[in-house]
């Protein structure tokens, strides 16, 4: 059996043609595990933004006038 370049480079495109479509089988398999993975933690989240929300709207209600119960600890002198 002769080894001619042509078989030689024929064999190696084959085989980095297979190893190529293994690297993309196994990123679609990643992409797809973070997708189901973000879509999970954005249903978690979301309660506790829209909480969050509501919330901060009801204490951006107060007048200009008023003021904070908050005392520096920095003395007049």
């Amino acid at each position: 059996m002769k080894l001619d370049l042509q078989s030689i480079v024929l064999a190696l495109s084959l085989g980095l043609l297979g190893w190529a479509s293994l690297q993309v089988y196994q990123m679609n398999a990643s992409i797809g595990l973070i997708s189901y993975k973000v879509d999970e933690n954005y249903n978690m989240i979301k309660p506790m933004w829209q909480d969050f929300l509501i919330r901060s709207a009801q204490n951006d209600q107060s007048g200009p006038d008023e003021f904070s119960s908050f005392h520096t600890s920095r003395k007049d002198k």
